[in-house]
């Protein structure tokens, strides 16, 4: 590898140390509660994880660890995807670990986190792929790191790991490249493969399943090959539904009560213009990721993107909880991160990278500075205001070191001596050896994934391009 590629991948490492936190609470209780009672427990009676939740002094949100169904049962109203997807890692971590506890305290929020982050890496590795086969390298990876660092996404790759968000943009990107991978030519297994990962998308986040049906914007070659896709998607999601009817007596998923949609009239404008978490107002830079696409040089792409941009603003702002809770932004959209790299890429290549990378910038700095009033200064889970959230970013400027000083293994390591914190090297250093693991896992990932559109050479000959460029 060349020293430049040696040095990204070192500054990435530093800057996770530095920044991720390896901390399950809130949401995360809701995803990851079902691999101790199933694993564990063997049953799906949350007492005993709900009860650890207070006794190991985990945040948490009442409504989600008290409400009981119709069945009697403690509900968990979040889908099962996630802890599915982090099973192997629980397993290595029991296996290691054997008594489970403390249930969301380390080692097991340790390894838990940090599958979600690897989602998060591979999400971005796929978002690059995408971008580059639709537009071109150079815009692709403008876009991409415009998507990651000036938007929601980073805050929840390493301030909130716990929650579904990386899980579910790696689910979204995996899709969109199976979907765009050989589109005219896929034969029976790949529209099984495709709907098994339309499942993944709805076992990770019920209002992402609807986004399967970007895969029919394609015509199978045959019209049986529709039998397989549809195949693919119940394997996929049928784990969720022997545990909805257990919970809930229903196949169909439950929201809390008072949670019901409510689609007219709806808060729309509120989700994407409100001070509230609004999705242009807090990360403006998505402005010019939907309008990318007006330069993205594929109609059904348009399509997908726009059919799955109305998609979350339909079912986000038909929500009584519109604003995503205490939140970050417009968090529900995270999952669409693919889509953002694309139109963000489609805009770099027409405007050129010197422009591009100064208006990345300082679309970065607002959102590193906007993480730091939300956390410092907000700090609040009602309305700021547009004043507050102005006035805050000035106000926010004198926090910033602190942003860099909530890293687990940087805290361990580096920093405790500054913040009165206890050295511990050997937690310090397993935190950074996990974060390396994710680190060299996507860089693996980067090189071996070929272009989705290519041919079979051109794909061959494209790797070996990234090759040469990293020898």
């Amino acid at each position: 590898m060349r020293p430049a590629a040696w040095l990204a991948l070192a500054g990435l490492l530093f800057v996770l140390a530095l920044t991720f936190k390896p901390v399950i609470e809130n949401d995360g209780i809701g995803y990851f509660s079902y691999l101790h009672t199933l694993v564990v427990d063997h049953d799906l009676d949350f007492t005993n994880e709900y009860q650890a939740v207070r006794t190991e002094h985990v945040g948490y949100y009442p409504l989600l660890i008290q409400s009981r169904t119709s069945t009697g049962m403690l509900a968990d109203y979040f889908p099962v995807g996630a802890a599915i997807v982090s099973l192997p890692v629980y397993l290595v971590t029991l296996a290691l670990h054997p008594s489970g506890e403390p249930q969301f305290g380390p080692p097991f929020s340790v390894t838990l986190t940090l599958a979600s982050l690897l989602m998060g890496l591979l999400a971005l590795v796929l978002a690059y792929r995408l971008a580059s086969a639709i537009i071109a390298p150079r815009p692709a990876l403008i876009g991409v790191a415009a998507a990651a660092l000036a938007t929601p996404f980073i805050y929840y790759l390493v301030y909130e790991p716990s929650y579904s968000h990386t899980f579910s943009a790696c689910a979204v990107g995996a899709f969109l490249y199976v979907w765009w991978w050989r589109r005219d030519r896929r034969s029976a297994l790949g529209w099984f493969a495709l709907g098994v990962l339309g499942g993944l998308m709805g076992l990770i986040r019920y209002q992402d399943g609807p986004l399967l049906l970007i895969g029919l914007l394609d015509k199978p070659r045959r019209w049986w090959h529709l039998l397989p896709f549809l195949a693919g998607v119940l394997v996929a999601f049928a784990p969720q539904l022997p545990i909805d009817q257990v919970l809930f007596g229903s196949l169909l998923p439950a929201r809390p009560a008072g949670q019901d949609l409510q689609f007219l009239p709806g808060h729309y404008l509120d989700v994407l213009f409100s001070s509230f978490h609004g999705l242009f107002s807090w990360s403006p830079i998505l402005l010019l990721a939907v309008a990318g696409f007006a330069f993205v040089p594929d109609r059904r792409l348009q399509v997908a993107f726009v059919y799955a941009f109305v998609l979350e603003l339909a079912l986000g702002g038909a929500a009584p909880d519109w604003f995503g809770g205490f939140a970050f932004g417009m968090r529900r959209f995270v999952s669409l991160t693919p889509f953002f790299a694309i139109g963000l890429a489609a805009v770099a290549q027409r405007i050129g990278p010197r422009i591009s990378w100064a208006a990345v910038g300082a679309f970065v700095a607002w959102n590193l500075l906007l993480m730091t009033n939300f956390t410092y200064v907000i700090k609040t889970s009602g309305d700021p205001g547009f004043g507050q959230i102005l006035t805050g970013q000035l106000k926010a400027v004198v926090f910033l070191p602190h942003l860099v000083s909530q890293g687990a293994a940087g805290r361990a390591l580096l920093l405790w001596p500054a913040l009165n914190a206890r050295f511990d090297p050997i937690y310090g250093a397993a935190v950074l050896l996990g974060e390396l693991v994710c680190v060299a896992a996507a860089a693996w990932a980067l090189l071996k994934l070929p272009a989705p559109t290519a041919k079979v050479n051109d794909s061959r000959a494209q790797n070996s391009r990234l090759r040469s460029f990293l020898k």
